[in-house]
């Protein structure tokens, strides 16, 4: 649904500083060195299974580098978050500068149950790929 849309609220606006300082980290910082070397999963250490967002961090890393085909092998969802945070950046800016229409999502059971499916078949990738 296309409605008309002011200026973004303050959550919105939180949520895009956040989401930019996240992909400007992802692309300075290198994956396999501190910060991110030092991160362990309990998850995964515990089961010897992967968690649900195990290859997320690889997966948002290479995405925000261009490097899709990668980020897509490590965890769909984790490459699907990147270049969702970087839309939501650049919505986020184009709404502050007066863009005049927005979409609006609303959090309906079938878009609850879609994101909980997504999410069942994100771990089933990540599983069975072995790759995280």
């Amino acid at each position: 649904m296309i409605v008309r849309a002011g200026r973004p609220s303050v959550h919105a606006l939180a949520l895009a500083c956040v989401a930019a300082v996240v992909l400007a980290a992802s692309a300075l910082l290198p994956i396999d060195a501190p910060p991110f070397a030092l991160l362990a999963c309990p998850f995964r250490a515990a089961t010897g299974l992967p968690c649900i967002g195990c290859g997320g961090t690889h997966a948002f890393h290479f995405a925000v580098r261009g490097q899709f085909l990668l980020a897509l092998s490590w965890s769909p969802l984790g490459a699907l978050a990147a270049i969702a945070a970087a839309a939501h950046v650049a919505w986020t800016g184009l709404r502050l500068v007066g863009l005049p229409f927005a979409p609006r999502i609303e959090a309906t059971p079938a878009l609850r149950w879609t994101a909980a499916a997504a999410l069942a078949a994100n771990w089933l990738f990540v599983v069975l790929s072995g790759r995280a």
